[in-house]
């Protein structure tokens, strides 16, 4: 589906040139793109909206879990570094980056820092309101907003930003090929996309954990899927895998205006 994006107001920053809808901001500054949309969510999903959840998320899990998770030491520093890689072109820009599904906007904050002006998306407050407060504390609120809607469902026009990331998020949203198609509509031609997600395992153990799991929504489409639904419109920069632990980077191939030969002279 494609959208048009609201006229552009003085006071809204430039990082939401792209946002289509009406902007109105509750107490903690986060845009509510969700108010009129009823959402369908699974377990895992539920259990992200807790305020508990919120807290501990990065502190206690986000920080260990890819050393646990790809059979060798893999601090965050690393993969953080792999996420600036990745979406460099927009930092030399300072252009307009959608950390989606952000949890605590642990890529976001990054990015931020960088000079890359950044929008979280989430649908869960608790989430959003912590990535906000960790921003002021960062002194880098001024380069942040934050939208509360699904991943499927991006309330930003056709190619209006310069890189989307998502960290960890994929496995959990329910209908990853929707939220996909949606990551790669809002980007623009030459635009980036970065995305950790957990494959399936390969020991007999390890599958069984993922199958139990399974319950609450969490799912672990294989490198081969997630990178298909990708679509015809990206090419795939680099793919790296550790463990279970997938990361791919791809770029939006630029639009190619259509050739006409003449005919030929009589």
């Amino acid at each position: 589906m494609s959208h048009r994006a609201v006229p552009l107001r003085r006071v809204l920053p430039a990082r939401l040139a792209g946002f289509v809808g009406p902007i109105a901001r509750d107490e903690q500054g986060v845009i509510d793109a969700m108010a009129a949309r009823r959402a369908s969510l699974n377990p895992a999903q539920l259990l992200n909206r807790l305020p508990l959840t919120a807290q501990l998320y990065e502190s206690v899990w986000r920080v260990r879990s890819l050393g646990l998770l790809a059979g060798r030491p893999f601090p965050i520093a690393e993969e953080l570094a792999e996420l600036a890689a990745a979406v460099q072109p927009a930092l030399l820009r300072g252009g307009v980056v959608l950390d989606v599904a952000c949890s605590e906007g642990l890529y976001g904050r990054h990015l931020a820092q960088r000079g890359a002006e950044v929008v979280f998306i989430d649908h869960s407050r608790a989430f959003l309101n912590r990535a906000l407060r960790r921003c002021a504390s960062l002194a880098i609120g001024d380069r942040v907003d934050a939208v509360r809607t699904l991943a499927a469902h991006l309330p930003f026009a056709d190619g209006s930003v310069d890189a989307v990331v998502m960290g960890g998020s994929l496995n959990e949203i329910g209908d990853e090929a929707a939220a996909m198609a949606e990551m790669v509509r809002v980007l623009r031609p030459g635009g980036r996309l970065f995305c950790m997600s957990l494959i399936p395992a390969r020991s007999r153990r390890a599958r069984l954990i993922q199958s139990l799991v399974g319950w609450s929504g969490i799912r672990f489409p294989t490198a081969a899927r997630t990178v298909a639904s990708l679509g015809a419109s990206m090419r795939l920069v680099e793919e790296h895998c550790d463990g279970i632990v997938l990361r791919i980077t791809a770029e939006k191939t630029p639009l190619v205006a259509p050739s006409f030969r003449q005919p030929p002279a009589s």
